[in-house]
């Protein structure tokens, strides 16, 4: 199992739970093996429209492990 990834949180970034939610889901993904499962974590990634609040993660380090994410489904 993956630890969480340790985002900063910094002035206007991420919502932090809207965050947590996507990388659970797409984390677990891999997992299954299921080519539908990958597929649909890879489109759970790119539509993402993760919204910014005063106090959140990070937005640079949020998009560059999603984006590491979105390579390693393939």
């Amino acid at each position: 199992m993956r630890s969480k990834p340790s985002f900063t949180v910094a002035l206007r970034g991420y919502d932090t739970a809207e965050v947590d939610g996507l990388i659970t889901l797409v984390e677990e993904a891999p997992a299954s093996a299921d080519q539908v499962r990958l597929a649909a974590a890879r489109d759970e990634i790119r539509r993402a429209v993760l919204v910014v609040r005063l106090r959140g993660y990070d937005r640079a380090q949020v998009d560059g492990h999603l984006q590491t994410l979105a390579i390693q489904l393939g």
